[in-house]
């Protein structure tokens, strides 16, 4: 397998978030959706849901700021740091500045392999070299650029990214299976108890 070593900033271009001067609400005559971090689940890709919508009207230009589909969002400040692939959304629509806009060069990179790497535990440990500050812990653009990450071939990173995939498939799958085992068996209690106290009264 053809594997070469390269730095983030050699296959896709890293921008800052937006940066708003105070809380980011829902306007009514908002124009640009804005993704947040309560939108997003760590390891799945982001589909919108109406209930997402946090729409502003832009008090400055924000065309560098625009995110499309494929984008990655990387979450640069604190200490719980993942990136999230962007795959459905309504456009125009931006990030705050807790996040990096990772735009992966396509030819070199796929998007979902790039996202995938971002959360494996190689890459937590260089964030943990890097990572700056006390009260709000951060990681710095220029220092995370230039993490190095592996290449294979665009065919293996494909094949890497279904695999990712399915277990992400399988993890949410398996997370309904335990809520709905939960509910039931909180019915069944409550079942239970409701025939205990009509035999009781009788």
């Amino acid at each position: 397998m053809t594997l070469i070593n390269i730095h983030i900033k050699d296959c896709a271009v890293v921008l800052p978030g937006f940066s708003a001067k105070g809380a980011i609400v829902d306007e009514p005559g908002g124009t640009i959706q804005v993704i947040t971090a309560q939108h997003l689940v760590r390891g799945e890709p982001y589909r919108y849901k109406k209930e997402h919508r946090t729409r502003i009207v832009p008090p400055r230009s924000i065309e560098r700021y625009l995110l499309e589909p494929g984008d990655i969002l990387f979450m640069s400040r604190g200490a719980n740091n993942y990136a999230v692939l962007l795959e459905d959304f309504p456009q125009p629509a931006i990030a705050p500045l807790t996040f990096f806009i990772i735009k992966p060069e396509r030819a070199l990179a796929a998007p979902e392999y790039l996202a995938w790497y971002l959360n494996q535990d190689m890459v937590r440990l260089k964030l943990n070299e890097i990572r700056t500050g006390a009260g709000t812990p951060m990681i710095p653009r220029t220092e995370f650029s230039e993490i190095e990450i592996p290449l294979p071939t665009m065919a293996v990173q494909l094949q890497i990214a279904d695999l990712a995939r399915f277990q992400t498939r399988e993890k949410v799958l398996l997370k309904h299976l335990f809520e709905e085992t939960e509910r039931l068996q909180r019915l069944t209690g409550q079942q239970l108890l409701a025939h205990l106290t009509r035999e009781k009264k009788e």
